[in-house]
């Protein structure tokens, strides 16, 4: 019986740490952003809601809409480019496929930072610097968003009932019927699930957004580390918990919707 317990004590103790080590931050961030005092100091040195309070100011308020709207733009365009994409990609074999698919995989692979510094060079030396902003951003982000909808909408085409398109069309039913009707409501998982995965990593990067954006035209992410310069004051921890909240909803609900763990986890179908 002691053999058998030691080590799921071992392992019990190791995923502690594990869970420890993530949300240990996290916790230590939220209990700063209740200090009574303008110093950051854990444990908390009073209750006070003035920073939660500061973090909803205009000129925080302003990077943060500005983010939210870039992200969601980012996720319908990488959407609505990644479902035909995905569908070329995965059913169809022509000239160049590998190609393309290398290079729509391409952004998971090189660091982010390397895709706003060329990014950055190629507006500057093509000549469009009033480029700089929002539309530089939108342009960065659908790159480096792309291959989450491409990739999760590829899943749910892999996972399809093979024979369903076949019996609809067996029915009467014409392509785009079938389109409408049996493949989009299939793959609808997969689709809201790239969107969710496009919007969380547009609304959290940094990286590439420090290159190109402006004053005035700024993530909050890039607000925040911009303000990191005066120190870290107990409004930034406030408004980290908001872009962590976020993210987290919408994971939330994704996963209460379309169970996440179901779409990732599910084994293509047999053909």
């Amino acid at each position: 019986m002691r053999a058998r317990i030691t080590p799921w004590t071992g392992l019990s103790a190791a995923v502690v740490a594990i869970y420890a080590f993530i949300l240990g931050p996290i916790v230590i961030t939220a209990a700063v952003s209740f200090n009574a005092s303008n110093r950051s100091f854990f444990p908390p040195r009073g209750f006070s809601l003035r920073w939660w309070a500061g973090a909803f100011a205009p000129e925080w308020v302003q990077p943060l809409v500005f983010s939210l709207q870039l992200a969601a733009i980012t996720a319908l365009i990488a959407t609505a480019v990644g479902v035909p994409l995905a569908f070329a990609l995965h059913r169809h074999r022509f000239p160049g496929r590998e190609l393309i698919r290398m290079i729509t995989v391409g952004p998971l692979i090189l660091p982010t930072l390397v895709t706003g510094i060329a990014l950055l060079q190629f507006l500057t030396l093509a000549g469009f610097n009033e480029w700089m902003g929002f539309r530089a951003l939108l342009i960065g982000h659908i790159v480096i968003c792309l291959p989450f909808s491409v990739r999760t909408i590829a899943i749910s085409l892999a996972a399809m009932p093979p024979a369903v398109e076949t019996a609809a069309a067996s029915l009467g039913a014409s392509p785009a019927s079938v389109m409408r009707r049996v493949t989009l409501p299939l793959i609808m998982p997969g689709l809201f699930a790239g969107a969710a995965f496009a919007f969380i990593h547009s609304f959290t990067d940094i990286n590439l957004s420090l290159f190109i954006a402006r004053p005035g035209q700024r993530p909050l992410t890039v607000a925040i580390l911009s303000f990191l310069d005066f120190g870290f004051a107990p409004t930034l921890a406030a408004l980290s918990i908001i872009s962590l909240v976020i993210p987290l909803v919408l994971v939330a609900v994704l996963g209460h919707f379309i169970g996440l763990g179901n779409f990732l986890y599910q084994q293509p179908a047999q053909r």
